[in-house]
């Protein structure tokens, strides 16, 4: 399974801790508006999108696109390639416009719908969608059966997770009609990462070390160098510490291990970015003698909507996680 970001790896007990921060109530249906269809290539149409769950036609440029994601991968791309959904069904079980979407989605155009607990196919209908991505949808393999029936459903090309935020940009431009404009937002994302890279030149060959503390007595850290977020660090110019390099991967193919309170001093680095799900945690976490260690170095806490958008990498969080970081890029 590799490169697949398992949900529940850093979990607690169902909650996606390491989950992204996305929208929250749901809106009446009559204020939904029609997607837009600007420079929409006609030509690109009929077009079919083969995936895990077989090939989806899409017979003409579609007017009312509905996102469905555990992760915004798709709700992004759209929206850099200049359409709007008429609704966002949000499986990340966290609530509020993210930070990085302020001034590029609008709710009153958007409808969001909290769908921590399943995606409700009559509520998805209702909406009378023409096209429904879901390529960063987790549990679409119970869902696809009914959304497909609804409209041209595209899913996620092998497994959940395993798509590059380059590859969601892709896909969702062959949907909309907008390949030639893909490249376009691949290469201004790119560009900012490229710049973040040149402006601070010291972290070339650096450690670095990401981690979440959620649960007591144990810190979830990033272990795989085909983790999406350690590639996006990686990109940069750094690397990840080996002292945690593979370190407890499980048969799952989890990008992510577990330490325990006396293996703590193993997240020491050049950069160590760790989040917390509550103060008591980090108190905690601090408060253990292996740590001092940790802290003596270049020790940066973010919130969780930071580590969040670091582990799902879009094409909108990407600058903003990368601006949250530079403090830590500044001390290198």
């Amino acid at each position: 399974m590799s490169r697949k970001r398992i949900l529940g790896a850093l979990l607690l007990a169902g909650a996606v801790s390491f989950g992204l921060v996305a929208c929250g109530d749901v809106q009446d249906s009559s204020s939904s508006a029609p997607s837009s269809s600007a420079a929409t290539d006609a030509a690109a149409f009929p077009v079919t999108i083969t995936h895990k769950f077989g090939s989806t036609t899409i017979e003409k440029a579609p007017s009312r696109v509905v996102v469905v994601g555990t992760s915004s991968d798709d709700l992004d791309a759209a929206l850099a390639l200049g359409v709007t959904p008429v609704a966002f069904f949000n499986k990340s079980g966290t609530s509020g416009v993210p930070a990085y979407l302020e001034g590029k989605l609008d709710p009153a155009k958007t409808k969001i719908v909290d769908a921590t607990n399943g995606v409700n196919a009559e509520e998805v209908g209702a909406l009378t969608p023409d096209l429904i991505l879901a390529t960063a949808d987790y549990g679409l393999d119970q869902e696809y059966p009914n959304l497909s029936k609804i409209a041209p459903t595209v899913g996620y090309a092998t497994e959940w997770g395993a798509q590059s935020w380059q590859e969601h940009v892709q896909v969702t431009a062959k949907a909309l009609g907008k390949s030639s404009q893909a490249q376009q937002v691949i290469d201004t994302t790119q560009a900012a990462i490229d710049k973040v890279k040149a402006d601070y030149p010291k972290a070339a060959g650096k450690t670095f070390t990401a981690s979440v503390g959620n649960t007591a007595g144990k810190i979830f850290t990033l272990v795989s160098q085909k983790d999406f977020a350690v590639q996006l660090i990686q990109s940069l110019g750094l690397k990840l510490s080996p002292n945690v390099a593979n370190l407890g991967q499980n048969d799952s193919g989890s990008p992510t291990g577990s330490l325990s309170p006396e293996q703590y001093d193993k997240l020491a680095a050049d950069l160590v970015v760790i989040a917390f799900t509550s103060p008591d945690l980090q108190q905690a976490f601090e408060s253990n003698q292996l740590v001092a260690n940790v802290k003596s170095g270049n020790y940066l806490v973010v919130d969780m909507a930071t580590i969040s958008a670091l582990r799902y990498p879009t094409v909108y969080d990407i600058p903003w996680v990368l601006d949250k970081l530079k403090p830590g890029l500044a001390k290198l």
